[in-house]
C-alpha cells in the first residue's frame, strides 16, 4: 500500500467527515489539532503518518505516555488521542470509525 503525503491524508479525512456529518464545531477542533500535527511533522522533517509520529506528537504536545495509553485517561486526553487513532486508521482502512451515531432524523 502506498503512502499519501500527510497533507492529502488530511484533506481526505477533513472530507470524509463532512460527508459522515461531523459539525463545524467538531471539524475545527480535528482542523486545530491537524495543523499542530502538521507543524510538529515538518520540525522532523516527515512528510509521511506513522504510528510512531502519533505517539510522538501527543507525548511532546499533551504529555500523553505511550505507556498510558491503556490506561483510563481523562476526556480530555481521550480525544487528543482520539485524533491521532482517527488519523491512523483512516490511513489504514480509508473510513472513520465511529464512537456513537447520531441519527439525524428521528423517528
Amino acid at each position: 500500500m502506498q503512502s499519501k503525503p500527510l497533507t492529502k491524508l488530511l484533506e481526505e479525512l477533513e472530507q470524509e467527515l463532512m460527508r459522515l456529518g461531523y459539525t463545524e464545531g467538531s471539524l475545527k477542533f480535528y482542523r486545530r489539532r491537524w495543523k499542530m500535527l502538521l507543524d510538529f511533522a515538518k520540525s522532523r522533517g516527515e512528510n509521511y503518518f506513522s504510528e510512531q509520529l502519533g505517539i510522538d506528537f501527543v507525548e511532546k504536545h499533551f504529555n500523553i505516555l505511550e505507556k498510558d495509553f491503556d490506561k483510563t485517561l481523562s476526556q480530555k486526553d481521550t480525544q487528543e488521542l482520539r485524533v491521532i487513532r482517527m488519523v491512523g486508521d483512516f490511513q489504514l482502512h480509508h473510513s472513520v470509525l465511529r464512537r456513537y451515531y447520531k441519527c439525524l432524523y428521528p423517528l
